[in-house]
């Protein structure tokens, strides 16, 4: 008899923590997805890497986009001036990515920059991208490679 109160409680105390543990679930985690650089079709022209970006638990900035398969990397956004109707390009310095909320790098609006890919991301379909935000915390992301039309780079076609 004490010995099935013994299991009757430990069967409970299993379940309480199950629930405990279940309503602890993790919450919102900063995430980077969705790369893909279109490479420009003039070699000495920057090519764009468009991302989406997920927020954690807590607003934070992306500061930085780095890969070591391009020279120099920077943040932009296109703007559409409403009374020239002309497209125009800004640096940005950073770019807020609010808790639990996402933020597209798309076409026609907020990117990163790339200049001088080199030919192994070219051949591999590929390249290694680093996002650093303010919190410190750096993201590694593998991007997809591809040429202005979504087809894969010429170099990969000769392999």
């Amino acid at each position: 008899m004490v010995n099935r109160f013994f299991n009757i409680i430990a069967l409970a105390a299993l379940i309480a923590s199950s629930l405990l543990l279940e309503s602890c679930g993790r919450g919102p985690v900063l995430r980077v997805h969705n790369a893909v650089v279109t490479l420009s079709p003039v070699d000495s022209n920057p090519s764009a890497l468009h991302f989406t970006v997920r927020g954690g638990p807590k607003d934070v900035y992306l500061l930085r986009v780095f890969s070591s398969s391009a020279v120099r990397a920077e943040l932009h956004e296109s703007k559409i001036d409403t009374n020239s109707k002309m497209i125009s390009m800004e640096q940005l310095s950073r770019v807020k990515i609010p808790a639990d909320g996402k933020v597209e790098f798309a076409k026609g609006g907020k990117h990163a920059m790339f200049w001088g890919i080199n030919r192994v991301a070219r051949k591999l379909g590929e390249m290694e991208v680093e996002f650093t935000f303010s919190t410190g915390e750096r993201i590694l992301v593998d991007a997809v490679v591809r040429e202005a039309d979504g087809s894969i780079p010429d170099e990969r076609k000769k392999l």
